[in-house]
């Protein structure tokens, strides 16, 4: 009986073993690409989190630093059409954003509520008063009970809230987010005056004291290589519409079979 006991002690010993060890082996990793770690643009913390396509959860790809720039045509909020070809020769600065996005708009803390947007804007100004900043909403129409209609208007509400007139452009199929792979708000691209991107990331540094926006433009206003040309973006991630689904041609009528020859007349 003692023997059988020392037996069975053992094998519960080894079996919780790989039972324990299976469960580190499966325990999920963070998220390549969007930090799992808290950022503070001003206040708020929140955790990232990669964004999917949707309800469908089709992870996207986008644009690249030294590519073109998707192009694109979009309306904002004020009623005028934003065709990113017109701003040809000058650098553009595209920020994705959401007014309840507790990192992007959404309250004091918030990259916008906290003023240090506004803090950006002007040293974007003093560095190149040409350049050309946009915001863009990416959100499905109906998230959370609120129309793009809706959306819209409490963007430019929070921009002016920050004593600003950045334009905010309505994207809400999502067309030119995953156009360039854009996953949180805030997602900042920077398009240098030939068309090509020149920095993708974050707005700023964790703590507020790196200014990536200001540094890439006063960079190519120098003409001098943009350092860092990418960081890691933090944010919510952004709800995107279910992507389209191609149209199913219609099924083509079978072709009826060739009647069966008669047969020969009997002499």
């Amino acid at each position: 009986m003692r023997l059988r006991t020392i037996i069975f002690a053992a094998s519960f010993a080894a079996v919780s073993a790989f039972v324990t060890a299976s469960a580190q082996d499966t325990k999920p990793q963070p998220d390549q690409g969007v930090s799992d770690q808290h950022q503070n643009f001003g206040g708020a913390k929140f955790t990232g989190r990669k964004s999917k396509d949707g309800q469908a959860g089709r992870k996207h790809a986008g644009a690249t630093v030294g590519q073109t720039a998707p192009d694109f045509t979009l309306s904002g909020v004020d009623g005028k059409t934003y065709h990113l070809a017109d701003y040809k020769g000058k650098t553009v600065i595209l920020e994705w954003f959401s007014p309840y996005c507790p990192v992007s708009g959404g309250g004091e803390g918030s990259y916008w509520g906290s003023g240090n947007a506004s803090k950006v804007l002007a040293g974007v100004k003093a560095a190149d008063p040409n350049a050309v900043y946009l915001t863009i909403n990416s959100t499905k129409d109906g998230y959370d009970g609120k129309s793009t209609s809706q959306n819209g208007a409490d963007s430019t509400a929070v921009i002016t809230q920050a004593a600003q007139t950045t334009p905010v452009l309505l994207d809400a199929d999502g067309t030119v987010g995953r156009a360039y792979g854009a996953k949180t708000t805030p997602h900042i691209y920077i398009i240098d005056g030939t068309g090509k991107l020149a920095y993708i990331g974050a707005p700023t540094s964790e703590d507020g004291a790196t200014d990536y926006i200001t540094s890439a433009v006063t960079h190519l206003k120098a003409g001098t290589p943009v350092d860092p040309t990418t960081t890691k973006n933090h944010g919510c991630g952004i709800k995107y519409a279910s992507p389209a689904k191609a149209a199913t041609p219609p099924t083509q009528p079978a072709t009826p079979a060739a009647p069966a020859p008669a047969p020969a007349p009997t002499t």
